[in-house]
């Protein structure tokens, strides 16, 4: 950083290149010169920093609706080698424990820039982001790949669910309804820190959904891998195709959460976790009725308010 810039040119950190979007976007006189395209795109990419961080060049240009050289000339624009340092901006607080404080700080810096204002309201934008996820999200959550899942729900000898930390509501969610619709369906949880040893009880014939979000808890891949080790098939819900548990799953179904939210948006999950309870109620049928009439006798006996 020189004595005549509030700057540092070259942005080494997202916290950096945030500074410069803003000033940038303010008009103010020692910030980097951008053209309105290029300081739109860097604002999209602040705004989407999972994407940035794990996407292709050409990849993330189609996702943001430009060439890919667009992505290296913002790159140059910014004094930096090119995209792949750009990206390890990204990707460097990615790994950083900091992640939802700097979205958080992303956040509210970004919401005083003119495009933000010129998109209305927070709550607004938090609306449309959320309906552009579940829009992203159903596209690419085709009929094929959902028939597989649910089969596999369907048809497996025992279910262990597993999902921890913010991902523990989705979790709970889907083990829940399943213990409607089928038995041998078991919510790991924390209690007791007995969690991988549960996992010996699995093997072929077995299924695993493990649901991780960036940035993923260990508990969570470390028990999807040792139960994937003895056999068990996994099922990956997750907002991140390149993420640790995907990579090791059978069948990945994506929930987009994307957006200037500063935890991750849980809207999609709950609709892919939605649409495979009602796809495997449909599939079963009148043996999904009774199973849950069997579920609904047992709550009436015990008078479970």
């Amino acid at each position: 950083m020189t004595a005549t810039t509030a700057f540092e040119m070259p942005p080494s950190s997202i916290a950096a290149l945030q500074a410069l979007a803003i000033a940038a976007r303010r008009g103010e006189a020692q910030a980097p010169k951008l053209t309105p395209g290029a300081l739109k795109l860097l604002e999209q990419l602040l705004g989407a920093p999972e994407q940035a961080a794990s996407l292709s060049i050409s990849a993330l240009a189609e996702r943001n609706g430009v060439n890919a050289s667009s992505l290296t000339r913002l790159a140059h624009a910014l004094e930096l080698a090119g995209f792949k340092a750009l990206q390890a901006l990204f990707r460097a607080d990615a790994a950083s424990g900091a992640f939802y404080s700097t979205r958080a700080e992303r956040l509210l810096d970004l919401s005083h820039s003119a495009a933000s204002e010129a998109r209305g309201p927070q709550q607004q934008q938090l609306w449309d982001e959320e309906s552009i996820n579940l829009a992203r999200t159903l596209e690419h959550l085709n009929d094929k790949q959902l028939a597989r899942a649910v089969q596999a729900l369907i048809e497996a000898r025992r279910i262990h669910v597993v999902g921890q930390r913010a991902c523990f509501a989705g979790a709970h969610y889907l083990a829940y309804y399943l213990g409607y619709l089928r038995g041998d369906v078991r919510l790991i949880d924390s209690l007791g820190g007995t969690n991988l040893e549960l996992s010996r009880e699995l093997g072929e014939g077995d299924l695993v959904v493990g649901i991780a979000y960036r940035p993923e808890t260990r508990v969570s891949v470390d028990y999807c891998q040792q139960a994937q080790e003895q056999g068990a098939r996994l099922l990956a819900l997750t907002n991140h195709p390149a993420s640790r548990v995907a990579e090791m799953a059978w069948l990945t179904l994506v929930a987009q959460s994307q957006g200037p939210f500063f935890f991750n948006p849980m809207g999609s999950l709950f609709v892919i976790i939605e649409t495979l309870l009602a796809r495997m109620a449909h599939d079963m049928g009148a043996d999904a009725v009774a199973s849950i009439r069997r579920r609904e006798a047992m709550i009436a006996r015990w008078q479970v308010e």
